[in-house]
């Protein structure tokens, strides 16, 4: 094996173990030696690897090949490992992931799941629901100055309890149901008027347009689309700069409605993309002491998946879109029983949005290719 593939595979994470196909090992990096035990020029010493690697240089077995290996301890880890032809030569590759401590944070994170929705998720609403009591009390207390600031401090507290709660909801099975009708203007209206605060701290102003239109209704749960368009205008707002302008426009496109959030002057990068989507922002590439991502849309893209839509980030030569598109017309699916009222209302919206369709197809011209 030649310097340059030596120099890479040393600094990779996975183990690789460079192998003649009768199984005798001729290179082996450091994480390789932590997984499985093995000396240079002699066969590996896992029985199992052995015959697997044996196995595939007589052509026995079709590569890749996937199998999985414990470690030699007391609490043993599991190991994944993969039998590949070697990138040059006729020699083979055995490449090792230890998968314990990824089963370990699947187990953990099911674990907190249910914890909350076992434990935590009742005290929560009970919390919230008591806050505006709170609050009036704390106001009214004048001999006490420093209640106040606590209450609004635990109100805060509340609201975030609340988001977490809601993600593990949404996580679950038949957690939402699809089958009211929903006129998405009203309930946008409605949500600015909750997000305006927040633009508001931030001296952001919020442009709206097509809010007078006539658009399809969507079908789905009022409470939890509403939760998803807070968390959408909520993060859109933080994303823009302080002072800045959001552009925010709803329309229909086919069956579908699109709301999109625009900023001006905005970059988001592919790494900034794809951890804006992931609850807390936990992962590689945030250092200590920045700012990660919440819920925010995380549980908006749960939600949107759940009605048939989703939520996405688009570039658009100056300015940065911020996309929510959901199916329109009719649920996505049918979570109980229609009544004949239910399918003939579906019926209505469905004929009203097909024809819109028809309406704004441009004509054919006649002309030849």
């Amino acid at each position: 094996m030649n310097d340059a593939f030596r120099l890479m595979f040393d600094q990779v994470k996975s183990g690789i173990i460079w192998l003649q196909r009768n199984g005798t090992v001729r290179y082996a990096n450091k994480a390789a030696v932590q997984m499985t035990p093995c000396l240079l020029g002699s066969p590996l010493m896992d029985p199992v690897a052995e015959r697997t690697v044996k196995a595939a240089g007589q052509d026995l077995i079709k590569l890749p090949f996937q199998f999985e290996l414990t470690t030699q301890e007391e609490h043993p880890d599991t190991i994944r490992a993969v039998v590949i032809n070697a990138p040059v030569g006729g020699d083979l590759m055995l490449v090792l992931n230890n998968v314990s401590e990824e089963r370990w944070y699947s187990s953990a994170l099911e674990n907190l799941i249910g914890y909350i929705e076992a434990e935590m998720a009742a005290p929560i609403e009970h919390l919230i629901q008591k806050m505006p009591t709170a609050i009036s009390v704390a106001q009214a207390n004048s001999a006490n100055p420093e209640l106040l600031p606590l209450v609004q401090e635990a109100r805060a507290l509340s609201g975030k309890l609340g988001k977490l709660r809601d993600l593990v909801s949404v996580f679950g099975q038949g957690a939402i149901q699809r089958d009211e009708r929903i006129n998405m203007v009203e309930l946008l209206k409605q949500v600015l008027g909750e997000t305006m605060p927040l633009a508001q701290s931030r001296e952001v102003t919020v442009a709206t347009e097509g809010l007078e239109g006539d658009l399809p209704a969507v079908y789905g749960s009022s409470a939890w689309l509403s939760k998803a368009l807070v968390e959408y205008l909520e993060h859109t707002i933080r994303s823009a700069q302080q002072g800045g302008l959001i552009e925010l426009s709803i329309s229909a496109l086919g069956t579908r409605l699109l709301l999109r959030a625009r900023n001006r002057g905005l970059f988001v990068s592919n790494h900034e993309r794809r951890g804006a989507f992931v609850p807390f922002g936990v992962g590689d590439g945030y250092e200590q002491g920045t700012t990660r991502p919440g819920i925010g849309l995380a549980l908006s893209q749960r939600i949107l998946e759940q009605h048939g839509g989703n939520v996405r980030i688009e570039d658009d030569f100056d300015s940065v879109d911020f996309v929510m598109e959901i199916p329109a017309g009719a649920p996505a699916t049918q979570d109980a029983q229609l009544s004949v009222e239910q399918a003939q209302r579906y019926a209505r919206d469905m004929a009203q949005l097909m024809a819109r369709k028809m309406s704004r197809t441009p004509a054919t011209t006649g002309k030849g290719n």
